[in-house]
């Protein structure tokens, strides 16, 4: 195989891909396949759970197949200067060179590298702009820890002709309908691993506004097919807990306040909530809301924010990292955040939207 690309468009499609490869992983796995025909370069990457490919065009001058150790090579390209790097090579060796530069580097035989199955089904688009912002507002509030796998994923489910976006690590909860998207295809509830999500993300961020993302369904795998990028991932198979029904119908209080105000605040805060322990508490009251941290080793910060409030005075305390996820993720110049109590969850949204709500769990104190 030997071909001739610019350096940055091969850097960004050798990033992408090799994103998903596993460091635990070894042999040809821990590599990303190139496989050219013509002028046409695939470049793969997979940890078995989920696979990206991109494709770009290159001057092809041998069409082939080569597996090249991922990190090596993206660190190598990315180190070359600006202009066309040529790639040759064979199952045994790549010779990456640009101008006086030159790495050689084993490779692994192509006939190891896993053999991943075709991209199949319907496709069905959906505008990206919406399905984007959804993932970005939920993503966040999906678990990390593999302990409990239900909930390192996304729950894509319909509601009223919206798709809705729902995640939970068990401390807080995100819950996003992204209108006019019905379902894909006859498709039930999927689970979608969050780090699935985060690569579409990421593949998605130079798409124009009008840009649509195409998805396709097996029984076990989805598929975003995003310009000239594939990400598949495999489903998370169980049932995903009831969370909905955590929701209350009502509150009592109300507050309203600016939410780059309220998120400077709530930063400087976070400077003395060094451990997990630490929390930030908000005394809520007529006009304002008063915002303390105290750190027994650190010391301690105040703050106040000009606010509308409605309802009983309150000090509530949360999480400070949680906390400014779910206000971060809400769209506009204000942001709402709703509460029963002390030890009831609280909710925070949009001014007069719902459509995306985030209930997080208060952190008692003494």
């Amino acid at each position: 195989m030997k071909f001739k690309s610019e350096r940055d468009m091969l850097v960004e499609a050798l990033t992408l891909s090799s994103r998903v490869v596993s460091t635990r992983l070894v042999g040809a796995t821990s590599g990303v396949l190139l496989s050219l025909t013509g002028n046409e370069l695939v470049i793969t990457g997979t940890d078995l759970d989920i696979t990206i490919r991109t494709t770009i065009d290159v001057i092809g001058l041998e069409s082939g197949s080569v597996v090249i150790p991922a990190r090596l090579i993206v660190d190598a390209v990315r180190s070359l200067e600006a202009g066309a790097v040529t790639i040759d090579g064979n199952d045994e060796v790549v010779e990456v060179s640009l101008g006086r530069a030159k790495f050689s580097l084993r490779t692994f035989p192509a006939m190891d590298y896993p053999k991943l199955p075709p991209v199949t089904g319907k496709l069905v688009t959906i505008p990206a702009l919406d399905l984007i912002q959804g993932i970005n507002q939920v993503v966040r509030a999906a678990a990390t820890d593999d302990a409990r796998p239900l909930l390192t994923g996304v729950l894509l489910t319909t509601d009223n002709e919206a798709l809705r976006l729902i995640a939970t690590d068990s401390y807080r909860l995100a819950v996003r309908d992204v209108p006019g998207v019905s379902s894909f295809g006859d498709s039930h509830d999927l689970l979608v691993p969050a780090r699935a999500l985060q690569e579409l993300q990421r593949a998605a961020s130079s798409l124009t506004h009008d840009a649509e993302i195409g998805v396709t369904l097996t029984d076990a795998e989805i598929s975003f097919v995003v310009g000239k990028t594939n990400i598949s991932s495999r489903l998370i198979e169980g049932n995903y807990p009831s969370v909905l029904q955590l929701i209350p119908a009502s509150y009592p209080s109300q507050l309203r306040v600016a939410k780059d105000t309220l998120l400077t605040s709530l930063r400087r805060a976070k400077l003395l909530a060094k451990d997990s322990t630490s929390s930030v508490r908000l005394s809520v009251k007529d006009r304002m809301v008063e915002i303390r941290t105290q750190s027994q080793d650190a010391g301690g910060v105040e703050d106040n924010v000009d606010a509308d409030y409605v309802g009983e005075d309150l000090t509530i305390a949360f999480n400070p990292n949680f906390l400014i996820d779910g206000i971060e993720a809400v769209m506009g110049d204000e942001v709402v955040l709703e509460m029963s109590d002390s030890v009831r969850p609280a909710m925070v949204h949009g001014v007069d939207d719902l459509r995306f709500r985030y209930l997080l769990m208060p952190v008692r104190v003494q």
